[in-house]
């Protein structure tokens, strides 16, 4: 076991200054020893789900932080010691991201005072406030800092950093810095800055500052000198520190410290406005038994309802149910066509609230795909909006909740293969008409062959030649999959009921007046926060659009929710494969299958639809389920138990519902299990 833990952790979620991902660095840091490893990016907490989950995996220890840049400049390591250290963090990052251009960061130094409880602080690199006095040998000003930090974070949460990469001045500047802490009376710790996880990562480490910077290796100002800021053992680093062995081991104490856990489970919601005497329960119930009576529903319904009910109240999902409905309330009322998709169809609740069109009794839907007591994850509601107003239901959730409770989602844009050759082949100095002619020729599937064209030959000259195009593959395959730069979900919103930044940093997004949370999609799900996903659909638009050009060139107000699945004339139009521009019926695929199938009823376009997916197509079942449609093969089920889920489809499994239902009609799961 490592007598060391490394506390200042940098990964590719330091956008284009770190050179390792999460779990590389996890990896790393389990093979030396380590019982614990810290994650502190850049003004973010993006990588730390990943990095957490990948910590367990390897029986680490995640120890969660930042470092923050002020708005002097200057650099502040942050560690979470408790759920307070981790509200304070979220609303530091938070602060500092909304303080500057969409991108950056700068935490003004006085807002640090209220918000450090909870927290470590270590006093950072050489960029930090105190390093960088001693190193213009103004102790005077590194002593107030220090006081100030002290007096802030308390004496057993304020450490001196010390680090050593073999630059001039080091050891100078770690002896100022020991002696420093003991007049403060405080600790002081050893850290390596690490930003990859192996020093072969050096090279791709500079290149990635190259591109932050728009520049090349030989003209950029920011480069680290030498490759020292890899995961380093104790063993590496005890010569190091040989005058002050104890900071290497005071990184243990430090990690004793931290024995936060990141929050799992549903964040607070917002409580829409319940009649009196009402609670999120009762109301949902009540407006579920007056839907279900308007539309007739058989007494059978309401025993079904009321385990929905049930299961949506234990799992504490009635107050989301309400935020969905009261979204999709104001769009009908707006006049902007909406529906729900995806498993949400399969809940009678959401059918009565108004969110899916279908009624999963008509259709035999089990509940329990979209939701069970069984399964922990929180389900996952889509609604397609009429793509030219999608705006106004996104800012309607905005001024409903506040930009403090409500926020996009985030998404990463990573490096693609053109992407990554052009800006690693600018890195390195190539001119910009010389990538132009390689990325225009590359063959993205085998990226390692040169292009051969006469061109780019011609354009190539002696600046790209076999050697230096290898380099470039080297390093864009081991850029492959980073983040290059934060980006907005196409529709997944967050609210919560509490402020947004007691679970997650928010950071401007690139419309005005618009957060994005420094969480994914993936993230917000692994770490049990709901999201809405508010999604634009053109077809809703090309719908809207043709009920008004009726309305205006014949006067008919033409009701599109009262129509219905009957109509030979549009099954006709659909045997004869007439389908372009009809949404998923108009692809090659589609095409080829209708003329076949020969389509009579919306089951049957719900058979074809469901023919042409990655599933049915791999698996070799499209062509058995055409021949036992027109009797070219018998319909036969391995076993009986079988045919309750596979009748309505001739024997073969065409929908996800149906491995659920063999699940449980064969295994006895319940459907929970199955699903």
């Amino acid at each position: 076991m490592s007598a060391y833990i490394e506390l200042h952790c940098h990964s590719h979620f330091s956008l284009l200054d770190g050179a390792s991902s999460p779990e590389e660095l996890v990896k790393v840091a389990a093979a030396m020893g380590m019982k614990a490893l810290a994650l502190t990016d850049h003004d973010a907490v993006y990588g730390i789900p990943r990095f957490v989950h990948a910590a367990r995996e390897a029986n680490l220890q995640p120890l969660i932080g930042a470092e923050l840049t002020l708005s002097d400049g200057h650099h502040l390591t942050l560690l979470v010691r408790d759920a307070q250290g981790w509200h304070n963090l979220c609303w530091l990052i938070t602060a500092a991201r909304h303080n500057a251009p969409k991108g950056q960061a700068a935490l003004a130094v006085d807002l640090l005072k209220d918000h450090t409880q909870g927290l470590v602080a270590l006093s950072g690199c050489r960029k930090g406030f105190i390093p960088s006095a001693l190193l213009r040998r103004d102790t005077a000003a590194a002593l107030a800092a220090g006081r100030t930090y002290r007096d802030w974070f308390g004496g057993a949460y304020f450490w001196i950093e010390l680090q050593n990469h073999l630059l001039p001045e080091d050891r100078r500047l770690n002896e100022s810095l020991v002696e420093l802490a003991r007049n403060l009376g405080v600790g002081y710790v050893a850290t390596n800055n690490v930003h990859y996880a192996t020093r072969d990562r050096h090279m791709l480490q500079d290149v990635l500052v190259c591109i932050h910077n728009n520049t090349t290796l030989d003209e950029c100002p920011d480069l680290r000198p030498n490759a020292e800021f890899a995961l380093k053992s104790h063993s590496e680093l005890l010569p190091l520190f040989e005058h002050f062995p104890d900071a290497l081991s005071n990184s243990l104490l430090i990690a004793e410290q931290c024995q936060f856990e990141l929050p799992h489970g549903l964040q607070t919601l917002p409580l829409i406005t319940l009649p009196a005497g009402s609670t999120a329960d009762t109301y949902l119930k009540t407006l579920c038994v007056e839907a279900a009576r308007k539309k007739k529903l058989a007494e059978g319904a309401y025993a079904h309802l009321d385990y929905e009910l049930s299961i949506i109240s234990e799992s504490g999902l009635s107050n989301y149910f309400l935020v969905v409905w009261d979204i999709v309330r104001f769009a009908r009322e707006q006049g902007i066509r909406c529906q729900g998709r995806g498993s949400a169809a399969n809940s009678l609740v959401a059918y009565l609230l108004g969110i899916s069109p279908i009624s999963p009794l008509a259709h035999n839907l089990v509940f329990e795909r979209f939701l069970s007591a069984e399964r922990k994850a929180a389900p996952d509601i889509d609604i397609d909006f009429d793509a030219e107003r999608r705006e106004e239901v996104i800012q309607y959730i905005y001024d409903r909740y506040g930009l403090e409770h409500a926020a996009m989602a985030s998404t990463f844009v990573t490096f693609g293969a053109r992407s990554a050759v052009r800006d690693i082949g600018k890195a390195l100095g190539l001119p910009l008409e010389t990538l132009n002619h390689v990325t225009t020729t590359l063959d993205v599937h085998n990226p390692e062959k040169l292009p051969q064209s006469a061109s780019v030959r011609d354009a190539l000259g002696q600046r790209m030649n076999m050697t230096t195009w290898q380099q470039i593959m080297d390093l864009a395959a081991q850029i492959d999959g980073f983040p290059r730069h934060l980006g907005i979900h196409n529709g997944g919103m967050v609210v919560c009921g509490d402020a947004l930044t007691t679970r997650v940093p928010t950071e401007p997004a690139s419309m005005n007046e618009r957060y994005v949370t420094q969480w994914d999609k993936e993230a917000l799900e692994d770490t049990g926060m709901l999201k809405i996903d508010i999604l634009g659909l053109r077809m809703l638009s090309a719908l809207s659009e043709s009920a008004a050009c009726i309305r205006q060139t014949t006067g008919k107000q033409i009701d599109l929710d009262a129509l219905t699945f009957d109509d030979p004339a549009v099954y006709d139009m659909i045997c004869a494969a007439d389908t372009v521009g009809v949404f998923q019926v108009e692809s090659r695929a589609q095409a080829q299958v209708l003329p076949r199938l020969k389509p009579r009823t919306f089951a049957d376009l719900i058979v074809s639809i469901s023919l042409i997916r990655p599933g049915p197509v791999m698996g070799d079942m499209v062509h058995p389920y055409l021949r036992r449609r027109f009797g070219e093969e018998k319909v036969a089920y391995p076993h009986d138990l079988l045919r309750p889920a596979l009748e309505e489809t001739l024997g073969v499994i065409l929908f996800q519902e149906q491995v659920l239902k063999i699940a449980r009609d064969m295994a006895g799961f319940t459907a929970g299990q199955g699903e």
